[in-house]
């Protein structure tokens, strides 16, 4: 779940969610200079489906002392990883290569792929990361040789797997921070087409007030791009009605309107 304290209020976004905005990223990306995701279907799919891993955990609405449910960043990683792999498991079984690519997202919290950078890892953890790092690892090697990944489709699976890193970011930090936050961040370079001679880019993302995202260079087929995410928001002095909204709560959301820079 991503939570974030908005004035007097909670709001608390599921993290399937989120990933619906991700897929819906997916499926506009590829405005010049960026080239579309192929294969297509299995972008948005994987994008789209990618934090089902959460949906166990967000709809049992584990909370804190202080009666606030958890931020997915404070959920121990040696409690999520099983939560991981099955959720993985569901992917893969819908799409293979959307498996793969939620596979790789979810790996690449603790091992870089393509040199992207991974986290740190508290030593209370490691031994389950790295025990979960070789399984994911394992089932990558799989589904690579059941779909057949060659030289130029491993160069595909990069990029796909470097915009979906983006697609997250974008989707997730508009929820976990607002628009009124003053929000901004250059992603680092990414490939902007599966061509090894194209150029690298930096996305800019800026959050400004007014539920606009502004995208450089603009990277959507449509413009500008509207999307609402539901959401939950919840008067900090009325935790105690916490659960009730939260399975009843279905007219609220966050709108957002994504334009260039």
């Amino acid at each position: 779940m991503i939570v974030r304290e908005e004035q007097d209020l909670l709001v608390l976004v599921r993290q399937v969610d989120h990933s619906m905005l991700s897929g819906w990223l997916a499926a506009c990306w590829g405005a010049g200079p960026w080239e579309r995701p192929q294969p297509y279907s299995s972008c948005v799919v994987g994008a789209r489906m990618h934090d089902v891993i959460w949906v166990p955990w967000d709809e049992a609405l584990p909370c804190g002392p202080d009666g606030r449910p958890y931020n997915f960043r404070d959920v121990s990683r040696r409690v999520i990883l099983p939560y991981q792999e099955r959720g993985i498991d569901a992917v893969e079984a819908l799409d293979p290569y959307a498996g793969l690519l939620t596979s790789l997202h979810f790996s690449g919290f603790y091992h870089s792929h393509w040199g992207w950078e991974a986290g740190s890892v508290d030593e209370d953890d490691r031994e389950a990361v790295e025990a979960h790092v070789r399984h994911e690892l394992d089932r990558q090697r799989r589904i690579r040789d059941r779909i057949g990944i060659d030289l130029v489709a491993e160069r595909r699976l990069e990029c796909n797997y470097k915009w979906l890193q983006m697609w997250d970011r974008i989707s997730r930090d508009l929820c976990l921070f607002g628009f009124e936050s003053g929000y901004s961040i250059d992603e680092p370079p990414v490939p902007a087409r599966v061509d090894r001679e194209a150029e690298e880019l930096r996305l800019s993302i800026r959050l400004e007030p007014g539920n606009v995202c502004r995208l450089d260079p603009y990277p959507l087929t449509v413009q500008p791009y509207t999307a609402r995410i539901p959401c939950v928001r919840v008067p900090l002095d009325e935790l105690g009605s916490l659960q009730g909204r939260w399975l009843a709560s279905g007219a609220d959301f966050i709108e957002v309107t994504f334009l260039p820079a």
